[in-house]
């Protein structure tokens, strides 16, 4: 009897210490990517009603040079053609603010900040509608992998989040008795 308990309890710790490793990868994974979005908002602060296509020309240039039939850069380009995009000053602050708010409440939740934890939750949820509502519209399947993606780090966010709860309830418990 006493041996299974013991096996039942290390394979609960061990549950425990695999989900704790996946809660911290994956906000590192949002610190850099937060970061990433960030800079690249900043960067396209510097070129706004740029269009996309002419952007695009000049940051493969060396690479058409090369090979100027690509597939990948025609059909990108005929696509940037039909439906000209520019670079606007609400794309670059999607990038910077949402870029921003998601190191800090990384970094926030990697210091177990509780009140982090529950705002965080709602922030990913908000999110993940505003995915959802643009994927009915786009049918992309990176978004569609960015909304899986979303909903893995939520599902860690409030794993974590109810195991820290557990234990300020347990420690409670202890200083009461």
């Amino acid at each position: 009897m006493n041996a299974c308990y013991d096996f039942e309890l290390n394979m609960h710790v061990k549950h425990f210490k695999i989900e704790s490793k996946l809660f911290r990868y994956s906000m590192w994974w949002r610190i850099v990517y937060g970061s990433f979005k960030t800079i690249l908002g900043l960067a396209l602060l510097k070129v706004i009603d740029v269009p996309l296509l002419d952007l695009l020309q000049k940051t493969m240039h060396h690479e058409l040079a090369q090979g100027p039939h690509d597939y990948v850069f025609h059909t990108i380009s005929i696509l940037l053609t039909n439906h000209p995009l520019s670079v606007t000053y609400f794309l670059a602050w999607y990038l910077i603010f949402w870029g921003l708010l998601e190191v800090i409440m990384s970094l926030l939740l990697l210091r177990h900040k509780i009140w982090a934890f529950p705002v965080s939750i709602g922030l990913i949820i908000l999110f993940i509608i505003f995915e959802a509502v643009r994927y009915t519209h786009t049918h992309s399947p990176v978004l569609l992998g960015a909304i899986i993606l979303d909903t893995v780090i939520l599902w860690l966010i409030k794993g974590e989040y109810d195991k820290i709860k557990r234990l300020i309830a347990l420690s409670h418990t202890l200083l009461d008795t």
